[in-house]
């Protein structure tokens, strides 16, 4: 039997803009190209590089299963709670948003490629499956945990990123890239990637660099998942409703920075409480100190029966889940889920002059503040549990405003908690960089 092949495309949402793609096989990257077009471009190149009969991982970043006509899929929800703290949230993927002529081209390259050359829609990958398969993977929370960063890469090309900015973390990228030789499984052939200027690259030539190191990042996460199996893998969503695969490092399924994985067996019916109006009545302030004194003695005391590292994931897992449910309660009692209505709630969280906040812009689609005082961190310095501020109280902040508008994205850089001068909030509705009908030729619109 031929050695599996492991193919990576970074799939542009229309094929007026371009595709990238590569290919791994024997440890090596053995082609990769950001010149890809239509399908039939996409075909040629696979069947190019997949001999008859070798098992093959086909990674896209893509959407791949869109049955939801509007809003965002379950995948893109739960991996955006999970890896939003690391700027690696996914855009909301709807019929809405990306079909032309009722079709999402992800949806028809998976029908060309089973029917052309037997791939099956998988994930997880099974561990040196003899098959085709092929997977929805997105590169971002894929370079936090490969390549070990607190935040995502900053190459895509943004408001407010300069040119020389922007040629710097592509630098980083494809240094990044060729750390994998070192890697389980190693990967070589970098070298020629590695060796492209982006300095001196402008418009659609750095597109092109960009969709190119995109997709060695898809191929070798398919490599990675194929290679280790089930085990080191975290699937969002389902293959059914649409799903993200993200990889997962030894040593429990994760990083120590990396979302823990979901326990093999959730509850069965958690109990069901009465609306909590607890915010409302004494402060969020105080409500924390509360849960601060009770929760420290029994994490450590669970932590010396079972390990600190595991009982503050599951800690860490429910707050999170506490916290969305608690923001679509927010939403009901505010009234809506504007921003405005949003800031406005506020109140609960500046109570007893917990925040001091200065609010930088405001409208319909933005709500930018930075907390230049922060008592929540005061608090817990003087309980003597400064590392489980951000467990208890910073974490929450992501999932809290998916609760409450799944429409709506923050982004936050540092914390006060952590050490820095203060806290960078910033919040986005998608609808505001997201429009209903995509440009074809922004590359904002067309990658994910």
């Amino acid at each position: 039997m031929s050695s599996p092949v492991f193919i990576g495309l970074d799939l542009a949402w229309s094929d007026r803009n371009r595709t990238g793609g590569a290919v791994i096989r024997n440890g090596v990257l053995v082609a990769s190209t950001g010149l890809l077009s239509d399908d039939v471009s996409i075909e040629a190149f696979i069947a190019g590089h997949l001999p008859e009969g070798a098992p093959a991982v086909i990674a896209v970043d893509a959407p791949l299963r869109v049955p939801n006509q509007t809003g965002r899929r379950r995948a893109d929800h739960e991996l955006s709670l999970a890896w939003g703290k690391f700027d690696a949230g996914a855009y909301p993927a709807n019929r809405a948003l990306l079909a032309r002529n009722g079709a999402v081209r992800g949806e028809v390259l998976v029908e060309r490629l089973r029917h052309r050359f037997g791939c099956i829609e998988s994930a997880p990958i099974p561990q040196r499956g003899v098959g085709r398969y092929i997977c929805e993977v997105f590169p971002h929370p894929a370079h936090i945990v490969l390549f070990n960063l607190p935040r995502t890469l900053k190459y895509k090309r943004k408001s407010g990123r300069t040119q020389e900015a922007v040629a710097a973390e592509f630098v980083r990228y494809q240094q990044l890239l060729t750390t994998l030789a070192a890697a389980d499984p190693p990967l070589t052939g970098l070298d020629t990637v590695a060796a492209i200027d982006a300095s001196q690259r402008r418009g659609r030539a750095l597109q092109e660099l960009e969709e190119m190191l995109d997709a060695v990042t898809c191929a070798y996460v398919a490599y990675y998942a194929w290679h280790h199996g089930p085990a080191r893998q975290r699937v969002y969503g389902s293959v059914a409703e649409g799903h993200i695969l993200v990889p997962l490092s030894a040593g429990n399924g994760a990083l120590t920075n990396t979302p823990p994985t979901a326990s093999a067996a959730p509850p069965t019916s958690p109990p069901v409480l009465p609306p909590d109006t607890l915010n409302a009545r004494i402060g969020v302030l105080t409500r924390r100190e509360v849960e601060a004194r009770i929760l420290a003695p029994v994490i450590d005391a669970l932590g010396r029966a079972f390990g600190r590292d595991e009982v503050i994931a599951i800690v860490r897992e429910t707050i999170i889940r506490i916290a969305q449910e608690q923001g679509a309660q927010l939403a009901k009692t505010m009234g809506g889920d504007s921003l405005a209505a949003f800031a406005d709630s506020l109140r609960f969280w500046t109570q007893d002059n917990a925040l001091e906040i200065d609010v930088l812009a405001q409208d319909e689609q933005r709500f930018d503040f930075n907390v230049t005082r922060c008592r929540y961190a005061e608090l817990y310095r003087a309980l003597g549990i400064p590392e489980l501020g951000a467990v208890l109280s910073c974490n929450r902040d992501w999932a809290l405003i998916q609760g409450f508008n799944p429409e709506v994205e923050l982004t936050r850089t540092q914390t006060i908690m952590q050490g820095a001068r203060f806290c960078d909030f910033r919040y986005r509705r998608q609808a505001a960089e997201r429009p209903q009908q995509p440009n074809p030729t922004s590359t904002e619109a067309e990658t994910r």
